[in-house]
């Protein structure tokens, strides 16, 4: 498809190495869309015209080929498809690339040596011209020159005009690279105000920013985050504005109250410790003070939760940690598992054994977490009985695999099992018996698992008749290979044989998989002719399937 050329240092299977294979197959319908081609030894730049213009490059240093690309996907750092594109045209030049990277390099030198040979008032010129026919670049000088003079008015005016909502409305999912870019220059120029002596104006101007880009989660699709990061840079400004000029610590601890309780929905949020040193006593106690009467007056303000939560934990004063969590106590107990944790760190084990067992009595359905903490405890404290009893009375609530097998750890310390797993293993035949003839949209029966965890072949084939799912199947089957083969054998054939109709790599990876499992069954009984016969007979059935083939064959089941 491309021509080679021993002047790169790489080929096509290394551009399809760098891509995924969509990206690959997409990026050869963009081979009659790349323009601006400039080739060095050690890079490529071009443009590519898709539904925007977008620019490439590709590096090739140390043997490595990547790329970069101004759309969504290549700003996620993906060799995308236009990068794709570039790197196949280059291919494709063939004979004719070392012309163009000598023609590349003379261009190069002859710009180099005219600009050396322009007095300071000719480039002056030539500079002022470039910036009469490109507006975006003219207004980034423009920045540079007040955030330079210090001019804040100016700064204010462009940082306004960089961060105002679009003319459309909205900012789309590309859009939002852009907008991005956008935030970061703003706070460039507003950061140049601050090293240019003006920090205080600058911490009015970061503040207006910040504002505008927390309107614009509003109307901008920030799928990528790249607005939310560029927000985050802003807040980076406005700590250094503040450092260079520290503001009433009252006042900025309202300003920073003001952005975690009334714009903090979208998540960007100052941290409190950054600003510590600014804040003072005087600042952290205002916060406190603002943050505990919007809680008291609404303890559902999530925000407010949390920074109470914060505060109070950075404080040390548990008590009142324990009181947010207390305020909500939920139906799993994992609000009595975070006020337990917390006790226990204070060094007030007793109450944290008695809120994480009020948490095991009162939820509804206990979360394993709690559960397990419970348990610990009971065992670190020697009291096995305890331990037993809280696993017995889970299970015996829900009949899960997970708690049967703690019951098995419990009792097996207790030296109980034999008598709990008769009990255990009975009320799981019940629930067999109750679910027969019910639908099979579920993961079989946990008896089939808890026999088969156990080691119980036998007495796992016997409860799988006319219930086990498909899993349960095939985890019977591994476990039986050597034990059980003929059993095995007829599990793995019949999910050969449900596999057939369907097409895709994995399915035939699957298939090959199955096939390796049956030939190991196959060998337990020496019967391998037999099987040879078999796969002679699929690979006829299935010819047409080259991947399929191709699989077989890696696997060696030729």
């Amino acid at each position: 498809m491309v021509a080679m050329t021993a002047v790169l240092p790489f080929t096509e299977a290394d551009v399809k190495g760098a891509a995924d294979p969509r990206s690959f197959q997409r990026g050869l319908d963009y081979l009659d869309s790349v323009d601006d081609l400039e080739v060095s030894e050690t890079g490529i730049t071009a443009t590519v015209f898709g539904n925007h213009e977008y620019r490439v490059h590709l590096a090739f240093g140390d043997g490595a080929l990547s790329g970069d690309c101004t759309c969504p996907y290549g700003r996620e750092g993906a060799f995308c498809k236009h990068c794709v594109a570039v790197a196949l045209s280059v291919l494709r030049l063939g004979q004719d690339m070392p012309e163009l990277i000598e023609t590349t390099k003379a261009g190069r030198a002859k710009l180099e040596s005219w600009l050396e040979s322009l007095s300071k008032k000719e480039l002056l010129a030539e500079l002022l011209a470039v910036l009469d026919e490109d507006r975006d670049l003219r207004r980034r000088f423009e920045m540079r020159v007040a955030s330079v003079n210090a001019d804040a008015a100016t700064v204010r005016c462009a940082v306004q005009e960089l961060i105002a909502p679009p003319r459309q409305g909205y900012v789309d999912y590309d859009g939002a690279f852009e907008f991005a870019d956008d935030v970061r220059e703003a706070g460039g120029a507003i950061d140049g105000l601050v090293k240019a002596g003006a920090a205080a104006d600058a911490i009015g101007i970061a503040r207006e920013a910040i504002d505008l880009v927390i309107d614009a989660f509003e109307y901008a699709d920030d799928s990528s985050g790249l607005i939310g990061d560029a927000a985050y840079e802003l807040l980076a400004v406005h700590l250094r504005a503040c450092e260079a000029a520290p503001p009433d610590p009252v006042s900025l601890a309202g300003y920073l109250c003001y952005l975690l309780l009334q714009r903090g929905d979208y998540g960007v949020t100052p941290g409190l410790a950054d600003y510590a040193g600014l804040l003072g006593e005087k600042g952290i106690a205002a916060i406190r003070d603002q943050v505990t009467a919007v809680y008291e007056q609404n303890p559902g303000n999530w925000q407010a939760r949390t920074l109470v939560e914060s505060i109070a934990k950075a404080e040390g004063d548990i008590d009142t940690v324990v009181a947010v969590y207390a305020a909500s106590l939920d139906d799993r107990g994992w609000s009595h598992l975070r006020i337990a944790e917390e006790l226990d760190e204070a060094g007030r084990g007793a109450e944290a054994l008695d809120w994480a067992e009020r948490g095991v009595r009162e939820a509804a359905r206990p979360d394993r977490r709690l559960v397990d903490y419970l348990a610990g405890r009971y065992a670190a404290a020697g009291r096995d009985d305890d331990a037993l009893a809280l696993r017995r009375d889970r299970f015996r609530a829900e009949r899960t695999l997970v708690n049967y097998q703690a019951l098995r750890e419990a009792a097996t310390a207790r030296g109980a099992w034999p008598e709990e797993r008769a009990e255990a293993l009975g009320l799981l035949g019940r629930d067999v018996r109750r679910s027969a003839g019910a639908p099979s949209a579920w993961g079989g029966p946990v008896l089939v698992d808890a026999l088969l965890g156990d080691g119980d072949l036998d007495a796992a084939w016997d409860a799988a008749k006319d219930a086990a799912s498909e899993p349960q199947w095939l985890r019977l089957a591994d476990a039986s290979i050597t034990a059980r083969p003929a059993d095995a054998l007829a599990v793995y054939l019949r999910a050969i044989a449900g596999l057939k109709t369907m097409t895709g790599d994995p399915v035939y990876h699957r298939i090959a998989g199955l096939l390796l499992s049956a030939r190991a069954c196959h060998e337990a009984m020496g019967t391998t002719e037999k099987f040879r016969g078999y796969l002679a007979a699929l690979r006829t059935d299935q010819r047409r399937k080259r991947n399929l083939m191709k699989i077989l064959d890696a696997n060696g089941l030729a």
